[in-house]
């Protein structure tokens, strides 16, 4: 049994849609919004997340020690 021309199916070209200045401006600036919303979420999440009591009566005596106590320097010949 042999393949013929008429039992082979048809080939249709598709049409592909260039790219044009708008097209590449319009998904620059869909994909720069998203950039910047999801930075911005970031930012306010990591800003929320500083407790602000946290130099408060809750912190550790040894950090308010360290905060109080100036530095000693002390000379060292060479």
């Amino acid at each position: 049994m042999a393949i013929g021309l008429e039992d082979a199916p048809s080939v249709q070209g598709t049409l592909v849609r260039p790219v044009t200045a708008a097209w590449f401006l319009k998904r620059s600036l869909i994909g720069i919004a998203i950039l910047m919303v999801a930075m911005g979420g970031l930012a306010w999440l990591t800003y929320a997340s500083i407790d602000p009591d946290g130099d408060g009566e809750l912190a550790p005596k040894a950090a308010k020690a360290v905060r109080e106590v100036p530095a000693r320097l002390t000379p060292v010949d060479l």
